[in-house]
């Protein structure tokens, strides 16, 4: 693994093999600033879509693929997307037996850094799921009047309506924030599940809207949303999800929980990935 962080710097595109090329962002890390281990609890996983995988076969053919990884939202750390791209790319010229193998590879390398277990989905072109695009569950908050917005995530900005909800599925396309490192904008769908007191539909989209400006990982935004939502509402279950748009090859899709949530229920696609 490398010791230094590879984004923002000029990197040449590796020909052989090479695991060194990862770098590893401990999760502690922004969860010691947000304090959300020792306040809240906190479950879920990170879905990273890869779309530009490729091996060769061993007639030395080129094959092609996607994949899906998912990394536990407990491991000890999560991967640097720019690494993992280079990483993936230092596989373009070896020799697998099958997708299986190569697969195995991957997944053997990715837990060595997160230090946890990790699944690898080899998908063939066209193969479901990766194949369909999905509209977001629930009811789009996009069109409700909010005024000016503010500059950073302000959890102020959160309010209850006085009265309960069994149930709601609500999502947003709005969402920005900016990478830490480079200051790249970084677009997503944020999707807030919940039951208990219902959250405001408007001060919740002028809460996700306050990130404009804000600077932090995908993963981190996704846990800020997740703290503030459960110390600012209460809700008695609560499911944040955020699909960001693809880049460079990748999309990651963080999503983070008061309770165990299945894969099989939010990992859609959407249409900007």
């Amino acid at each position: 693994m490398i010791d230094k962080n590879p984004l923002g710097e000029e990197s040449s595109y590796p020909r052989h093999y090479d695991p060194g090329l990862l770098y590893a962002i401990p999760r502690w890390a922004s969860r010691s600033i947000l304090d959300i281990d020792k306040k809240i609890p906190l479950q879920g996983f990170d879905l990273w879509r890869a779309y530009e995988l490729s091996w060769l076969s061993e007639s030395g053919k080129p094959e092609v693929a996607m994949g899906e990884f998912y990394f536990d939202a407990g491991s000890e750390n999560l991967v640097e997307s720019k690494s993992l791209k280079l990483y993936l790319n230092s596989l373009n010229n070896e020799v697998f037996k099958d997708a299986e193998k190569f697969a195995a590879r991957i997944a053997a390398d990715l837990k060595e850094l997160t230090r946890s277990e990790v699944e690898i989905f080899i998908r063939q072109l066209g193969e479901s799921p990766l194949s369909h695009i999905q509209i977001p569950p629930g009811k789009c908050i996009d069109n409700l009047g909010i005024g000016v917005i503010e500059i950073q995530p302000d959890a102020e900005l959160l309010k209850t309506a006085g009265s309960r909800t069994e149930h709601s599925a609500l999502y947003s396309n709005l969402f920005r924030s900016n990478c830490p490192i480079t200051g790249q904008p970084d677009w997503a769908t944020v999707m807030v599940q919940y039951s208990g007191s219902t959250i405001d539909e408007q001060s919740l989209l002028a809460y996700l809207c306050s990130f404009r400006q804000h600077a932090g990982y995908h993963e981190e935004c996704a846990e800020m949303i997740y703290r503030d939502l459960m110390l600012k509402c209460e809700p008695e279950s609560l499911v944040v999800g955020m699909n960001f748009n693809r880049r460079g090859g990748l999309d990651i899709n963080p999503f983070r929980s008061n309770q165990p949530i299945s894969p099989d229920q939010m990992a859609c696609r959407f249409v900007r990935q």
